[in-house]
């Protein structure tokens, strides 16, 4: 599938971010080293509060170490088509600030800028990402000794989509669907807020 079958927005946002979805399907291909690098980097150059830079990733790739242990911690129905993708990414916030001590209230927030960063990279590569929140963060945190000041946020999903009648035909009808999102009128307020 390539970037123009998914086209969403009809103003002339990036194409980049008009292309990306959130797949499950996913393709045989294999995440180089080199292409897991440059979504990680993008994630790196985020910008953070105080530049504290909270966010922390724990990467595995399918049938290396980690892997089976944090699929094993996603809700079922997310197992039976993420087991498919060739990496798997556990997204962590440390909340608390390296130079004062204190709890970190924007920590989720820049995780969440440096997780867009890394999606937006991937899909200019022409990969997907799907970000999970069905998935059990205290089995994250024991199986791989997460300490307690850090949030274990979302699972990524990672790797080049593949095709959708692979999938059960409900995940299959949800692959073809995009997710319509909210009108402007209804998300920006100017001036003063409407409620």
């Amino acid at each position: 599938m390539s970037l123009g079958d998914t086209r969403r927005s009809e103003l002339d946002i990036n194409p980049v971010l008009n292309g990306r979805y959130s797949p499950r399907a996913f393709s045989d291909r294999a995440v180089t080293d080199a292409e897991l690098e440059l979504v990680l980097e993008a994630a790196r150059w985020a910008p953070s509060s105080m530049n504290e830079q909270p966010w922390r990733f724990l990467v595995t790739r399918r049938g290396g170490d980690g892997h089976a242990a944090l699929l094993a911690t996603l809700n079922h129905s997310n197992q039976v088509w993420a087991d498919k993708a060739p990496v798997l990414i556990l997204a962590m916030a440390h909340r608390t600030l390296s130079r004062i001590g204190q709890e970190n209230f924007h920590a989720r927030h820049d995780l969440g800028i440096a997780t867009a960063q890394l999606t937006a990279q991937a899909t200019a590569l022409g990969m997907g990402v799907h970000i999970l929140g069905g998935f059990n963060a205290l089995l994250a945190r024991e199986t791989f000794a997460i300490p307690e000041d850090f949030d274990i946020v979302s699972v990524l999903v990672l790797g080049f989509p593949g095709d959708a009648d692979q999938l059960t035909d409900n995940l299959k009808e949800r692959e073809l669907r995009r997710s319509p999102r909210r009108s402007l009128n209804e998300l920006v307020h100017y001036g003063s807020f409407r409620g």
